[in-house]
């Protein structure tokens, strides 16, 4: 009987080095595959550029007429554009001076409307595209002493998308955006 659970015994150590030797290699390839997996592969850099929304007004001037009058859109993203005008008078040298100075009545081109005091481009333009001209022609008027009116055209620009944040940011809301 000795004899037999001696010969027993040497199975069962000859089994757990078998087992041991089998555990140790399952967990090296474990290991090496892992290893090989991360190192092998190839780093990903995660790149995330923003839009651009900026805009540049087109204007021509000869002294006394202002004409086709737009905005143009020199982002890289489709945006509204909206206009204010803000009138002023400056003497003979070009330096502000005071007393009233109303816009010329003028009415908008197709494409804007008004709303308080902005005018609103109906349509979002695409970056490098301009509005449709806002003013045709406006006569800037003329004062004694030398004295002339000052027309300035500030434009902003809002991304197009999405449109509650138009509304949410500007208090208009584009018609037919469905939003």
């Amino acid at each position: 009987m000795q004899n037999k659970e001696r010969h027993l015994s040497l199975k069962l150590g000859r089994a757990s080095v078998y087992i041991l030797i089998l555990v140790m290699v399952l967990c090296c390839t474990a290991v090496g595959s892992f290893a090989y997996i991360v190192d092998g592969a190839p780093i990903i850099k995660n790149v995330f550029t923003p839009s651009t929304v900026t805009c540049d007004v087109t204007e021509h001037f000869d002294g006394s007429v202002k004409s086709d009058v737009a905005v143009k859109n020199t982002g890289d993203t489709q945006a509204y554009m909206r206009v204010r005008l803000v009138s002023y008078r400056v003497n003979a040298a070009g330096e502000k001076i005071g007393g009233q100075a109303d816009i010329p009545a003028f009415t908008p081109e197709e494409g804007w409307v008004k709303q308080g005091d902005y005018y609103y481009c109906k349509s979002p333009v695409d970056p490098k595209e301009s509005t449709p001209v806002l003013i045709k022609s406006i006569t800037l008027n003329a004062y004694p002493d030398g004295e002339r009116q000052v027309i300035e055209v500030l434009a902003e620009a809002i991304q197009s998308t999405p449109v509650k944040a138009v509304s949410e940011s500007w208090g208009w809301t584009p018609s037919g955006s469905g939003n």
